[in-house]
């Protein structure tokens, strides 16, 4: 279906075809080919992106899948889709495991997981039965490094697949219900009562409020629905359609069942104030808080930083919290762990780190090898990492996206105005779904960084490069010594013996931190020309950085070469036109380096971001002072 990519479909009902959403997302024009080679086009009828499943309509009478019951433990499906886009092709084996919520691909999951072999181009096809009737829609696939399948497919239950394609032919889209409770996985004392998540907040005159759940407790089952994590809890409200007038949900309180009934409000009910437990801190959704359970707090030549969970034993941090480390300490809910770090041939600001004994059931952010490794557009994105003032991981108040990763730039970032704090490099960026969207890196003013996703990929597949151990090491031994060197100019101003060494390590470091870093220290000592190499070789690095350009603006500036600061200084204005710390550089830049337009351009935006600084910036325009001469 589609030009780009291909993908699978079902027909569920007469005219009526079901796929994955990432399959056409990104389309200008939908095409549906039929068995009997006949290209149709098709119409997006709605789409649920918490699903991942969207609906199409052909004028076309085509046979319609029958839907058979709920598929037993170990028995025989197929798998039928069309793989790499060569046609439709069948793989079958068996069913592995059933209401699967925690795979990690979507914010809402009832996943059928199969052994039976799903490659690129069966996503949205059909699994079924050994009767040929369908019991899912394939949606996901676990792939090694080089995208071969290996046995961990996910299908989308056919229960979750009707209860969405009702709701978007009726209504256009899904709603769900909302319980009025905040989850929590169970820990501690509470674990070894029983597997289930305990009720960690409370909306006033909530659902469950209302139904007499009480904080603490351990929720247990939902209808007829077994519930061990906050997300089984997520999939099994899923199922519940807001015409139903009532859930029943089975407690457990100090010991005891308590069976309650849940007269469910649609998400988006007026009630969204939570009374939380004390130790909750959390006021964000239940898929953006679960984040916090694949980020992990470190030490190593950082003594305070984050990790990621990436895969079962493998976290990602940043190689500037490792440096010439060779192990890390990962401090989890069970105690501190010993991490390797593993080499890879990747150069920029990311890390491997491989620890055993990480929590079995813990959130592990999946990569995948198809959508976006940057956010789609606007929206929320959250920073999740350690605090260090509350020795918590922590879900930061959301910021938004105001630069993608400049097109060519291998080692480019996502700059952000979500907040950063020491303490959170190396934590997840999340989108509004609880998505990976980057890692984070750190910033200040407003102004922070995240490495988008698709180089955690590159780190990862770099530690099968030959010149994996050999990059490694020099990267990493360069930026212990780089920022020692830094540090230990720091307070004062640095000779020049001191500031041609931090200038030599830190260049061979090649981390735009500390390049940026290394070249204030060099202006701060009147070493004009090498901080202007050092800030040039940031931004070369992150051309998209609006800290590296405002770096680089200052010394130039100080080295007096305004007509150099033309381009940049125009760059910031466009890029942050609401910056006035970057909007007084386009004023003085452009009388200075001759480009009054710049100028200008520069004093009207100021006008709207900060009226008092405008008037300044009017009378710098008007009566300019000779520029100082270059140095």
């Amino acid at each position: 279906m589609g030009v780009s990519p291909e993908g699978s479909g079902v027909v569920l009902r007469p005219g009526i075809v079901a796929t994955a959403w990432h399959v056409v997302e990104p389309a200008e024009r939908i095409d549906v080919r039929l068995a009997d080679g006949r290209v149709l086009p098709a119409t997006l009828v709605g789409q649920d992106p918490a699903t991942d499943i969207a609906i199409l309509a052909i004028d076309a009478e085509v046979a319609v899948f029958e839907v058979g019951p709920s598929p037993s433990l170990a028995s025989s499906v197929c798998s039928i889709g069309n793989a790499y886009g060569l046609g439709l092709s069948i793989t079958c084996g068996v069913v592995s495991a059933l209401h699967v919520t925690n795979a990690g691909f979507n914010p809402v999951e009832d996943f059928v997981q199969t052994d039976a072999a799903a490659n690129p181009g069966v996503s949205g096809g059909a699994l079924v039965d050994s009767s040929g009737h369908l019991v899912g829609m394939m949606s996901a696939v676990f792939a090694s490094d080089a995208d071969a399948n290996i046995g961990i497919n996910f299908a989308v239950s056919s229960d979750l697949l009707e209860r969405v394609t009702d709701a978007i032919l009726a209504e256009g889209h899904v709603t769900y219900v909302e319980a009025g409770w905040q989850l929590e996985r169970a820990g501690g004392e509470a674990l070894t009562r029983l597997a289930a998540p305990v009720v960690m907040g409370l909306a006033p005159d909530g659902p469950a409020a209302r139904a007499g759940v009480e904080l603490g407790d351990q929720v247990a089952r939902i209808g007829e629905r077994r519930v061990l994590t906050p997300r089984d809890a997520i999939g099994a409200l899923a199922l519940v359609t807001p015409s139903d007038p009532s859930v029943p949900v089975l407690l457990s309180r100090d010991g005891s069942e308590h069976a309650v009934e849940l007269v469910l409000s649609p998400t988006g009910a007026p009630s969204t104030q939570i009374t939380k437990a004390a130790d909750s801190d959390c006021p964000y959704s239940a898929v953006v808080c679960l984040a916090r359970q694949g980020v992990f707090p470190i030490s190593a030549f950082d003594p305070v930083a984050s990790a990621t969970r990436v895969g079962e034993s493998l976290l990602v941090t940043n190689r500037h919290a490792v440096a010439d480390h060779v192990t890390a300490i990962v401090h989890t809910p069970q105690g501190p762990k010993e991490a390797r770090v593993l080499a890879s041939d990747y150069s920029g600001d990311l890390a491997v780190l491989e620890v055993e004994g990480l929590p079995a059931d813990g959130l592990i952010f999946l990569l995948g090898e198809e959508g976006s490794s940057t956010p789609a557009g606007s929206g929320d994105l959250y920073t999740v990492g350690a605090d260090i003032a509350r020795q918590q991981i922590r879900v930061f108040s959301p910021g938004e996206l105001v630069l993608r990763p400049a097109p060519g730039a291998e080692l480019g970032r996502l700059h952000v105005t979500s907040p950063m704090q020491p303490g959170v490099s190396g934590g997840a960026l999340v989108d509004a779904a609880g998505r990976l969207v980057g890692i984070a890196v750190g910033g200040g003013d407003g102004r922070y960084e995240a490495i988008p996703r698709n180089q955690i990929s590159a780190v990862l597949d770099g530690r099968d490069g030959p010149d994996a151990r050999g990059i490694h090491r020099t990267l990493g031994a360069a930026l212990a010594q780089c920022v020692e060197a830094v540090e230990a100019a720091q307070g004062g101003s640095a000779g020049p013996a001191l500031i041609e060494k931090i200038a030599s390590v830190c260049a061979t470091a090649d981390n735009q931190g500390q390049l940026l870093a290394a070249g204030r220290i060099a202006a701060r000592g009147g070493a004009n020309d090498r901080a202007i190499d050092l800030h040039s070789a940031a931004v070369a690095q992150t051309p998209n950085s609006i800290n590296a350009r405002l770096s680089l603006l200052v010394s130039l500036q100080l080295g007096g070469r305004f007509e150099e600061m033309v381009p940049h200084a125009r760059w910031v204005v466009e890029a942050a036109p609401g910056d006035p710390g970057a909007l007084r550089f386009g004023v003085q830049s452009g009388v200075w380096g001759g480009d009054l337009e710049l100028a200008e351009a520069a004093y009207q935006a100021l006008l709207e971001a900060d009226p008092r600084q405008a008037e300044a910036a009017r009378r710098f325009i008007d009566n300019a002072p000779p520029a100082p001469p270059r140095q």
